[in-house]
């Protein structure tokens, strides 16, 4: 045999060009823009799905031809293999199956890649190899990362900033954090705690005689901007997880230089990456809240998801929820003290949390095996460690900290499902269990023979063969339904090709939620349009039949109860809509509209009592509505004087109850306050909201001093001839609301009594921000509500300030649920 043969056999025996089409998918979703995105987008979900086969493929190919399987080794497959048995269990007993086969056919090519990848890492010179690739492919991620960020997101906030070119960059505007190129800064802080401890690597082991592009020098500028990089995503868990690797780099580094000069300079290494990582002003919050035992704004989100997590595992301790179900579980396991705060997650973010969510206990035990076994090779690192030469020592030592770092960030955030994050961390792995292998120069097993091995591939082809034969028809209706929402962007948009397109699509995939929920909300936004009676009718008969199919899909997501409600309403039908609408409240019970919506619904069914029940229900969790001019006409008219009483002496007992130095209890003396104005009771100058409330009820006698935007409007109040320009001066809406706002004004005694009998009102649409991405399709226009909000146009705008926020007090909503729930039993009785 020529070396040519011999080259071209080894190539297929190793599966190099398989090995090769591996890579570059992995490189192509790390460096795609908004990549994590576009995964749950047509054609780029084919492409991701296609990427993680070949793995599958690659393992395959080097069976056949090796007859054998280079193992992990030293316990590690052991964990694979409950990985395995854990995907069993959960896909076999899970409430929604079809998501966990999805899912759990993009796990099955991660896993795959940890064998092939471990057999030809087997030399030191392919193991620098690869390091030096991953450099220069993070190398890329950084400058594409800090170029999109650059170009398009702080390029325009200065051109479009009111303070010319230096604008307030603030770290709490989401907007402003740097999300390329993967979608989310989270995202980006973790492929980089998994790839700068390899560059910081490469750049001790590069010699004076390297090329530049190879040099110290270069690879210390990679590092720099990488940090740079690391501190524009404002990541809490990127700057947590530096801190997190600053510990053993300190001890590592002053002990091995305890007697030398040279560890002055990593001592101030170190404490740059200390600074860099309290840099990060919103951990600097998050510790000292965590600090300070309280649960802001800064971590209720973690602790909501944290809690839905751990309730779901509960739930289905021994077998998990299965893969993919967390967003269509969420809302059920959501606590009803939560708020508006995470109403709807399609992760849970923390890794631990997520598995013991979709996999239960076998999930944890995976974990916790796979961690004891990293943290007990690292203690008896005597074993292997000192057997490798210094270069890969090094080696051990980078990965060793890539894994440690990101497994601290991994606690807030779960990144796996990434195709970036998670092939680098399958390559930081396998070249960590390989070299522990290679310390303790373990050899290749035995080969298989021929036939025992063949047969062995034929059942993996057997497997990926039915496999891809039920993947087909879910990418056709992908396809299909990509085609159906373009139809919609044209102008006109083609609706007859939306609906054949969908429909097309609901039929290749009938267990899939996001095709009749968006068919449903389409048709219902052209039927509530169509003023045609008959197609109207029509058109909101198909929508219901279609939420209808949605909810028997995805029973426990209050976008689809609540839409169906509505349209129950419109069409009169009392009777469904009520416990349709009971549901939604049960599901997120601070979500406006729908005990609203409920109360309107038992008004249709003469039950007056629950009704106002259900409307105080509304009005106390959304105390600003009891101003809407909707309450002016039937059919709440009637409502209003028992429910503005109900809510005024509910609000006064929790002013006793809740204490007053946490946010619920400020927040329901604020609204006890102004329920009281409402109704002429004046607040005393002792009141903090006296500088408002007193000129608004007596503009003449007032001597307060009112606020800036008061003052301009008391002066409007007074001058009824510039009452326009001096209004337009603290106006940001429409002029057509403006020249509404005037004519309400005229004839009207004080402005309490204009805003209480005169003010106009203000159509206010919900919007469902990040339906999409949460049903892992984004294809689709993001829907409205059906429910539309009737306020006070004056209260909401120039009066805002008056109405604290509402968005996440757990000891309001605790405290109301007995009432919710004093509503539910009542319901369930009579009904």
């Amino acid at each position: 045999m020529t070396t040519k043969d011999w080259g071209e056999q080894a190539a297929k025996q190793e599966g190099i060009l398989l090995g090769l089409l591996t890579a570059a998918g992995y490189a192509f979703f790390t460096l795609l823009p908004d990549s994590h995105s576009l995964m749950v987008a047509w054609p780029w979900v084919l492409l991701w799905q296609a990427a993680l086969g070949v793995p599958l493929l690659w393992f395959l190919q080097v069976l056949a031809y090796q007859r054998r399987v280079q193992p992990l080794g030293n316990g590690f497959d052991g964990v694979v293999l409950l990985l395995l048995l854990a995907l069993a269990i959960s896909g076999t007993f899970s409430t929604f199956p079809n998501q966990a086969r999805w899912y759990g056919w993009a796990l099955l090519g991660g896993i795959a890649v940890l064998y092939p990848l471990g057999a030809w890492l087997r030399t030191p010179e392919r193991r620098w190899q690869i390091v030096r690739c991953q450099g220069y492919l993070t190398a890329l991620v950084i400058l594409v990362s800090l170029g999109l960020w650059l170009g398009t997101t702080i390029a325009p906030a200065l051109l479009n900033s009111p303070q010319g070119f230096t604008p307030h960059l603030n770290p709490d505007t989401l907007e402003l954090r740097n999300w390329a190129p993967f979608g989310h800064q989270n995202y980006v802080a973790g492929y980089l705690l998994l790839a700068l401890p390899l560059v910081g690597l490469l750049a001790i082991e590069a010699e004076a005689s390297e090329p530049w592009w190879r040099s110290r020098r270069f690879w210390i500028a990679v590092l720099l901007l990488g940090l740079v990089t690391l501190y524009t995503t404002f990541s809490r868990g990127g700057g947590l997880g530096l801190l997190a690797m600053v510990i053993p780099l300190s001890v590592g580094w002053l002990w091995y230089y305890r007697r030398q000069r040279r560890s002055w300079w990593g001592f101030l290494a170190l404490a740059g990456l200390v600074v860099v990582a309290l840099a990060n002003n919103r951990l600097r919050r998050s510790l000292a809240a965590l600090f300070q035992g309280g649960q802001g704004g800064e971590l209720a989100y973690r602790w909501i998801t944290s809690m839905v997590g751990w309730r779901m595992g509960a739930a289905h301790p021994l077998s998990g929820n299965g893969l993919g179900s967390v967003p269509l579980w969420y809302q059920h396991y959501r606590p009803g003290w939560a708020g508006r705060e995470a109403e709807w997650i399609y992760q849970l973010h923390s890794t631990p949390v997520q598995l013991w969510a979709e996999l239960g206990l076998w999930g944890i035990v995976v974990l916790l095996l796979g961690v004891g076994l990293l943290v007990y090779w690292a203690i008896r690192y005597r074993r292997w460690w000192l057997n490798l030469e210094q270069r890969e020592q090094r080696l051990a030592i980078a990965l060793s900290l890539a894994l440690w770092g990101y497994g601290v960030l991994s606690l807030t955030d779960f990144q796996l499902d990434n195709v970036g994050i998670g092939g680098l961390f399958l390559i930081e792995l396998t070249l960590l269990t390989t070299l522990i292998r290679t310390g303790q120069r373990q050899v290749p097993p035995e080969r298989l023979r021929a036939r025992w091995a063949l047969s062995l591939v034929g059942l993996g082809l057997g497997v990926m063969t039915v496999m891809v034969v039920w993947l087909t028809p879910i990418h056709r209706a992908w396809a299909s339904s990509s085609e159906g929402f373009l139809a919609l962007l044209e102008r006109p948009p083609d609706w007859n090709q939306f609906s054949e397109k969908l429909f097309h699509a609901q039929e290749l995939a009938p267990w899939e939620p996001y095709y009749p929920l968006q068919l449903g909300w389409n048709y219902g936004q052209r039927g509530m349009m169509t003023e045609n009676p008959a197609a109207r009718a029509n058109l909101l008969r198909t929508a219901t039949v279609e939420f209808e199919k949605g909810i028997e899909l995805s029973p426990y997501l209050e976008f689809g109860y609540s839409n169906l409600a509505w349209l129950y309403w419109q069409e009169g039908n009392f009777g469904a809509a009520i416990p349709t609408f009971a549901k939604a409240a049960q599901l997120v019970p601070a979500k406006r509209g729908n005990f609203l919506g409920l109360g309107l619904a038992l008004i249709g069914e003469h039950q007056r009592q629950l009704a106002t029940q259900a409307l105080t229900l509304e009005v106390l969790r959304h105390p600003i509505f009891i101003t809407s001019p909707a309450w002016r006409v039937a059919p709440l008219a009637p409502f209003y004087q028992p429910v503005l009483r109900a809510v005024t002496q509910r609000y006064r007992q929790l002013a006793q109850e809740l204490p007053s130095d946490r946010p619920s209890g400020a927040y329901v003396r604020q609204v006890a306050t102004l329920l009281g104005w409402w109704q002429g009771e004046l607040p005393s100058d002792a009141e903090p909201l006296a500088a408002w409330l007193q000129p608004l009820a007596n503009p003449q006698e007032t001597t307060l001093k009112a606020p800036a935007t008061l003052q301009v409007f008391l002066k409007a109040w007074d001058d009824p001839d510039n009452r326009r320009d001096l209004l337009a001066s603290i106006w940001s809406g429409s002029p057509e609301q403006l020249e509404q706002m005037v004519r309400s004004m005229a004839g009207q005694p004080t402005p309490l009594d204009w805003l209480r009998s005169a003010a106009p009102a203000v159509a206010i649409t919900y919007t469902r921000a990040g339906f999409g991405v949460n049903s892992r399709h984004i294809d689709g226009p993001q829907p409205t509500d059906f429910f539309i909000a009737i306020d006070n146009l004056p209260m909401v705008t120039l009066f805002a300030p008056l109405w604290p926020d509402n968005y996440f007090l757990p000891e309001l909503d605790q405290a109301l649920e007995s009432d919710r729930q004093r509503l539910f039993i009542a319901l369930n009785q009579r009904l």
